[in-house]
Formats: C-alpha cells, sequence, structure tokens
C-alpha cells in the first residue's frame, strides 16, 4: 500500500486559547475541539465521544446532592406532594420528558411529575427565544400549577443564571415549596442561598461553545433520570428491579406485564393472563394475590397498609395469614378523595383525545371489526356507569356492607354500531359520569371508609372507586389504539 501523505490541517485562532468573556462553564473555549469544523465524520464523532465521557464523573461529583432531593421529594410525594420541573429550552424539554415518562414507566398518576417549559406547549416543538427572561411568566407558571407546601420545585438552568426558573423557584418558595437547582456551572451566590438543594453538574466547555444540548444535556437527563427512578423506588413502584407498579393498557405493555407477572410468579402465559386480569390489569396486584394467596381486593388493602411496597407486603403477610379486621384497613383520605374525583372527572376529555393518539410503533396490527369494537366499547362504559357504578354509589349505606352483585355486559357489537357518531358516544358517557360525580359530591369524602363485599371479599369505597378510575384508564388506551388504526385502515382503502 503507497504512503499515505499527512495533510496538516489549518492551525485555528493561531493556537490561541480563546477568552469568550463568559464566566459560566458552559460558556466557555473548549481548546480540545478546536478544529472540529475540518474534522471527517469520524473524527467528529470521537470528538464528541471524548467529550462526553467526563459527564459520567461529573454526576457522580453530586451524588449526595441528588440523593438528598430525592429523599425530600419522596417524603414530599408520600404526603400528597407533586414534583414540578421548571426549565427553558433544551432543559425545560428534558424535564418535560422525564416527567411525562413517569406515568408508563412507574403507573404514577401524570399530576404527581409535571414540567413547566418556558414558552409552553409550543416550545417543546419549536424554538422560542426570549421567553426564558420573562420572570413574571416563571412566577405566573407557579401560581397556575396551583404549587403549594406540600410540593417540590426542581428549577434546571445549565447556566444556572435563567430568569424564567428563579423566578418559579421564588415563586415556589413564597407558598413553602420545597425548592432545587439543577445547574451545569456554578450558579451565582443569592440563587444558592435561596433554594434547598444544589445540584451542579460541572461538565466543562461544550465541545461547541455554548451548544448545552451536548455535555450540559446529557448530564441534565441523567440527573433526572436518577431523580425521578430514585423517588418512585422510595415510593415502593419497583419490586426487586421490576417496575411492577405498571397497568397492562396496550400492547405493548401487556405483553410486558404477562411477562414480568410469569417470571415472578413461575406461572404459564396463560395462567398469567388470567391472573393479571382478575388483578384489573396491575402487575404489583397480580403477584401480590399470588404470594400471598389472597384476592384483589385484600392484596390492595394489604399493599397499603405497607405503603405500596410488594416486598413488605409479601413478608408481612405470607400465604395463610387470617385477614383483618377491616378497621385496620383504612380508605382514603382527603387528597385521595379529591384526586379520585378529578381523575373520573378527566375520562371523557380523555376518550376524546384517543382518537388523535398515535399508535405504538412496534404494537401488532389490529384485525377484526375496529370501528365496531371501538364503539361497543364507548357504550359498554355508559351501560356499566348507568347500571353498575352510579346504582352502587346512590344506594352504598353508610352503616354495614355493600353486598355487590355480579353485572355482566352481554351486549354485541353490531354492524350497525360502527355507524353511529363516536361524540355522541362519548358524550353520552359523559352524561352518566356527570350523575355518578354529582352523587359523589352530595355523599362527602366520608364516602371512602363505606364497606362493601362480593363472594366474601371485604374492600373500601376507595378500593371501588380506585378500580373504576382504572377500569376508565384500559378503555381509553385500548380505544386510542383501535380507534386510530382503523382510520388509518380507512386511509389506506
Amino acid at each position: 500500500m503507497a504512503n499515505v501523505p499527512i495533510v496538516k490541517k489549518p492551525q485555528r485562532y493561531s493556537g490561541r486559547v480563546l477568552d469568550l468573556q463568559d464566566s459560566r462553564h458552559t460558556e466557555a473555549f473548549n481548546p480540545r475541539t478546536a478544529g472540529i469544523d475540518d474534522a471527517s465524520p469520524l473524527e467528529v464523532v470521537r470528538l464528541l465521544n471524548e467529550e462526553d465521557r467526563t459527564v459520567s464523573t461529573a454526576v457522580a461529583s453530586q451524588e449526595n446532592a441528588i440523593a438528598a432531593v430525592i429523599a425530600e421529594v419522596a417524603d414530599r410525594m408520600a404526603g400528597g406532594g407533586r414534583l414540578f420541573y421548571v426549565g427553558a429550552g433544551t432543559s425545560g424539554r428534558l424535564g418535560v420528558l422525564d416527567a411525562s415518562e413517569c406515568p408508563p414507566t412507574f403507573g404514577s398518576d401524570p399530576s404527581d411529575v409535571q414540567g413547566i417549559m418556558a414558552g409552553g406547549p409550543e416550545a417543546l416543538m419549536r424554538s422560542r427565544e426570549g421567553v426564558e427572561d420573562d420572570r413574571e411568566a416563571g412566577a405566573e407558571a407557579i401560581r397556575e400549577a396551583a404549587v403549594g407546601a406540600a410540593d417540590y420545585v426542581l428549577g434546571i438552568a445549565s447556566s444556572g443564571t435563567t430568569p424564567f426558573v428563579h423566578a418559579a423557584l421564588e415563586a415556589a418558595r413564597e407558598v413553602g415549596a420545597g425548592t432545587g437547582l439543577l445547574s451545569c456551572t456554578p450558579p451565582p451566590e443569592d440563587a444558592v442561598q435561596s433554594v434547598d438543594h444544589i445540584i451542579t453538574t460541572l461538565t466543562g466547555p461544550e465541545a461547541i461553545a455554548g451548544s448545552t444540548r451536548l455535555k450540559a444535556g446529557t448530564a441534565t437527563k441523567m440527573v433526572l433520570n436518577t431523580i425521578s427512578t430514585g423517588v418512585m423506588i422510595q415510593l415502593g413502584k419497583v419490586y426487586g428491579n421490576l417496575m411492577v407498579d405498571l397497568r397492562a393498557v396496550s400492547r405493548k405493555l401487556v405483553d410486558r406485564s404477562l411477562r414480568m407477572v410469569s417470571a415472578v410468579t413461575g406461572l404459564e402465559r396463560e395462567e398469567a393472563r388470567r391472573l393479571l386480569v382478575a388483578a384489573g390489569g396491575s402487575v404489583k396486584t397480580a403477584i401480590a394475590m399470588h404470594e400471598t394467596r389472597v384476592g384483589r381486593f385484600t392484596a390492595e388493602r394489604r399493599l397499603d397498609v405497607c405503603d405500596g411496597f410488594l416486598a413488605r407486603m409479601v413478608h408481612r403477610f405470607p400465604p395463610g395469614s387470617p385477614v383483618q379486621d377491616f378497621a385496620e384497613f383504612p380508605g382514603g383520605t382527603g387528597q385521595d378523595w379529591d384526586r379520585l374525583l378529578a381523575r373520573l372527572a378527566r375520562t371523557p376529555g380523555a376518550l376524546r383525545a384517543a382518537a388523535s393518539r398515535p399508535p405504538d410503533e412496534d404494537a401488532a396490527p389490529t384485525v377484526g371489526r375496529t370501528r365496531e369494537d371501538v364503539a361497543w366499547q364507548l357504550d359498554h362504559l355508559a351501560r356499566y356507569e348507568r347500571e353498575a357504578i352510579r346504582p352502587r354509589v346512590e344506594t352504598w349505606p353508610v352503616d354495614g356492607a355493600l353486598e355487590f352483585e355480579d353485572w355482566e355486559d352481554d351486549s354485541e357489537p353490531g354492524p350497525s354500531d360502527a355507524s353511529a357518531d363516536m361524540e355522541t358516544r362519548i358524550e353520552a358517557f359523559r352524561r352518566e359520569r356527570e350523575g355518578t360525580l354529582e352523587a359523589l359530591r352530595a355523599a362527602g369524602a366520608g364516602f371512602l371508609d363505606r364497606t362493601g363485599k362480593q363472594g366474601g371479599e371485604e374492600f373500601s369505597a376507595y378500593q371501588f372507586l380506585r378500580a373504576t378510575a382504572q377500569h376508565d384508564d384500559a378503555h381509553v388506551a385500548r380505544i386510542g389504539e383501535r380507534l386510530h388504526r382503523s382510520l388509518l385502515e380507512e386511509d389506506e382503502e
């Protein structure tokens, strides 16, 4: 092979280390990548990878600070509080991303972890320059989210100086919320003194000066992943290293749930499927039922007593343990009441939104009469509300247990179902649900402690309403997938 002459590349800036006149680390000049504009694709990859290798070390240096945030957030969320991420640009988008991944990963309520983005939803898809400097908007975002003393607000600002973020933190402190700041450069001293926790991952100069979506963005993603995962572990959302608090509401999650239940219990797939159905689609409840040999409501009561920790529940209640007096298993709290009513009230809107929900990328193609199936599910929800949910709410005695009679929907979808207007069906369900909500509001929060009994198993009205909300969620997810696919199939025709 002939020798290939080495072409000396031109030296940038005459070999000088430039002073970009900005004290923030993320805005500094990086001499290691000064010639990246003349690098080959392979050289670019190597240069960026070399810079990225420093990120994990920067994150590891903040392990104590990150752990402190996890501990406080978990404690606040256990008491009904919420976690808010606040940021602008890349920082804000990463906060929204992490928040949006918590419900499908850990089965958490969408309100538990929320992202607040400078510039609002529009800024998620398209950069809106200048919104990060709007201090009033930062404070207003906290007020609109009704942040309170039980909540925790984590500001995310790679440069440490974003006005929108600092104004949001100030507003959060004024109402007594916990506060923290995640930065990739030392923040101003007044900011350090005014928040409860500081996480500073010093990632140094970016490969491209000031482009904080690079190393700073990677460090931010790592820290947020660690915080949300750590919090959910502390709240009992994980069993061993399995995320057992997910709910089987899509094909992908059904398959994952079946594999998880089968692996832990040793059951064959079809047996695991039957157990999962009996558990209302909850992996955690299914495993609890099998490991302690009890029914769904008893398993859920015992999990509540153990603060949702499956390992504690299995250890405390081995198979054959007597079912304690119902009085030892409290229903819900005032916060549970408000959240349950809000969750039940959201279902009609969620059904409307389901029509525009993209299908899961890895979902198998839907077969059969998809439009008829969706129409039947909407009608089923209205029938269930009218014939089973509201009558039970309206007749539930304050003293004594309500004896539940089995309710089965034996109706089948017909050709006419497909031609009816979907919005009309959703509206029919909305009216039925509003009737139920009116009955619940009239009963008041004490309704949660009323007792029901079915097949010898005792449960609380709180568990009944929680199961109703879970039933809603399962239908919303399936309707969204099937309706969208049926429309796609029509377009292809």
